[in-house]
């Protein structure tokens, strides 16, 4: 692909794509692309994937060839291959809430993210990450197969690469789900302070399940919010240990967020219990998971072009006073974290502006689940709105995006079944249910 879209002359990019045959190609309507998000996760490996046979309907793979790839940037697609792993471990392990005017671990980290990546062999790109570049590939991909329009499933920040691709294409998108949605009207600031909201009141609302069950692995004698906070006040003095590292303050938050984001609740109430009973393995591997899963190089990278920042720190000490108010646990760190990130970061924004929606577009499904905490469910309106056909569909359960409830939920799994086969979309204000979450024995 083009480097640059708007210099073709100054060289190419190669991704690597992958594509899945419909299993009943007698009955084949087209081809289904499909984007994990993140921004800096691979598409590759979907392919195939037990995700994906769980997060698309068996009638959706039968009747369409299902094609991704790995992001510009990502993978094995022509990458960022920085920053150096002991700097992706101090971003890791900076304190999660540090009192204001303390900031300064967090500048000083994520300067050497920034200086890391400029000095990198990644440098020639990183000006060309954007996720609009992300929906000109993913035309252009189109186009190399022959199809002269597409479906498209996006989850998480891959609902906003939907979002692009249906703006800037509307007459190529056939029918488009975008399942945990993320606001293209705000900044990165904005952005941060609604995921830091929708963290915390994900984790107030499992803990208050476990509130409410005495054999709940993490009751805390019925007041497992103050456990929680004695735990992570506990460990900056008293690490718990792991035999893979030291559980540290910072290293707990970032694994509790990052099983914030499944939907297995016994194994976060667990794991806390682990590490309030002197064990950190559990919260441990849950961190490096959440590092794991994504290039921080990449993200950064795509995050930092496609989102408006503040460029002072003083902004930036105003935005996590206002986070605190409402989300105290994971406000400092979320913020913190991304606006850092980008305030050193060598390519300037170039935010895309929401206009009207273009003409054109078919009704577009937006998924929003109750209790997701990294695209809270409040952000599925503005989504819809900005596309103009959006039709919210409402997944009552908890966890990041709807795709692991696809089996299980018969309400969901039909309506996505019937809007992508037949593009009829469900009822607007449908709801569709999870079983009741699992806490333990």
């Amino acid at each position: 692909m083009p480097l640059d879209y708007s210099n073709p002359a100054a060289g190419t990019i190669t991704l690597a794509v992958a594509r899945q045959p419909a299993t009943d190609p007698a009955h084949r309507i087209g081809t289904l692309f499909v984007n994990p998000g993140g921004p800096g996760a691979r598409g590759v490996p979907l392919i195939g994937s037990a995700f994906l046979m769980m997060a698309l309907p068996p009638e959706v793979l039968a009747r369409f060839d299902v094609v991704s790839w790995d992001p510009r940037g990502v993978g094995l697609s022509s990458g960022v291959t920085c920053p150096a792993s002991t700097v992706v471990k101090a971003v890791e392990a900076l304190d999660p809430n540090p009192k204001p005017g303390e900031y300064g671990a967090f500048r000083t980290v994520f300067h050497d993210v920034a200086a890391d990546c400029e000095s990198s062999g990644s440098a020639p790109i990183l000006a060309y990450l954007s996720e609009a570049n992300s929906a000109r590939d993913m035309d252009a991909i189109r186009a190399a197969l022959g199809e002269d329009a597409i479906t498209y499933v996006g989850w998480s920040y891959g609902t906003y690469l939907g979002y692009l691709y249906a703006t800037m294409f509307p007459n190529r998108l056939r029918a488009a789900v975008l399942d945990g949605p993320v606001d293209p009207n705000l900044d990165l600031a904005a952005r941060d302070a609604s995921q830091a909201k929708g963290f915390e009141r994900a984790l107030r609302h499992l803990l208050a399940l476990c509130a409410a069950k005495a054999s709940c692995p993490f009751h805390g004698g019925g007041d497992p919010l103050s456990a929680y906070d004695r735990l992570i006040a506990g460990l900056p003095t008293t690490p718990a240990p792991g035999s893979a590292g030291t559980l540290t303050a910072g290293v707990a938050v970032t694994g509790t967020l990052s099983w914030l984001y499944g939907q297995d609740a016994a194994g976060l109430l667990v794991s806390l219990h682990l590490a309030e009973s002197g064990n950190g393995d559990p919260l441990i591997a849950s961190a490096d998971s959440y590092y794991s899963d994504i290039s921080l190089g990449s993200y950064e990278a795509t995050v930092c072009l496609d989102a408006a920042h503040p460029h002072t720190e003083a902004a930036i000490a105003g935005d996590v006073a206002e986070v605190r108010q409402d989300a105290p646990r994971f406000g400092p760190l979320v913020v913190l974290g991304d606006l850092y990130g980008c305030l050193d970061w060598p390519v300037p924004a170039a935010q895309v502006v929401v206009g009207a929606p273009p003409a054109g577009l078919p009704p577009i499904v937006v998924i929003a689940s109750l209790w997701d905490p990294a695209t809270p469910p409040w952000q599925a309106a503005p989504l819809a709105a900005a596309l103009g056909t959006g039709v919210v569909l409402t997944r009552d359960g908890i966890g990041h995006t709807s795709g692991p409830s696809m089996e299980s939920n018969a309400c969901l799994r039909n309506a996505v079944a019937s809007y992508l086969v037949a593009v009829i979309p469900p009822p607007p204000g449908t709801v569709c249910k999870d079983a009741p979450v699992a806490l333990g024995s």
